[in-house]
């Protein structure tokens, strides 16, 4: 999302003037397009867990070490959460859409490529705010530490050999 934010930042401060408007605006209409399809599709890549990652760090947050959390992670986690929410009811409102289109109007035609770009422009704003606050969750996963069993260095050490019984002489 960095990358995007700042290539769109070089974007505008080389294709518009010092208000802000576009010297062209057909050209800056497409390359707004990309970046809002560019930041769904990254996003779209952890959407199924992004609710999880957020309840998870939710979850870790009250048990982590003293001294390890910043005051401001709970409130993060929270925009996160309505972030999320948000972002989901995008997706289900451009699934809704797309299924609604008529037949013969499907990948590749205007009104589903206007359905994707909707759907991109909607969440743009969002998931702007999403990188944003997301470092918390980083943070809560570093400060809380290794959530799986450490291994061990020492292999076990081998089962004691089996006596072997010898008959006694007498």
């Amino acid at each position: 999302m960095d990358r995007l934010q700042s290539a769109w930042e070089s974007h505008v401060d080389t294709h518009t003037d010092p208000s802000g408007e576009p010297y062209d605006d057909d050209a800056h209409q497409q390359a707004e397009q990309q970046r809002n399809a560019q930041a769904w599709d990254a996003y779209e890549t952890f959407a199924g867990i992004a609710a999880r990652l957020v309840a998870s760090a939710e979850q870790r947050r009250p048990h982590l070490p003293a001294g390890t959390a910043q005051p401001r992670w709970g409130w993060q986690l929270g925009v996160l959460t309505a972030l999320t929410r948000q972002l989901d009811t995008v997706s289900t409102t451009a699934e809704e859409a797309l299924s609604d289109l008529p037949p013969g109007a499907g990948s590749g035609s205007d009104a589903y490529e206007r359905v994707l770009a909707d759907r991109a422009a909607a969440a743009w704003p969002l998931l702007e705010e999403w990188a944003l606050h997301a470092p918390a969750v980083v943070g809560i996963r570093a400060a809380a530490g290794p959530d799986r069993p450490q291994l061990t260095t020492r292999a076990p050490a081998p089962p004691a050999p089996a006596s072997v019984s010898r008959p006694v002489r007498r």
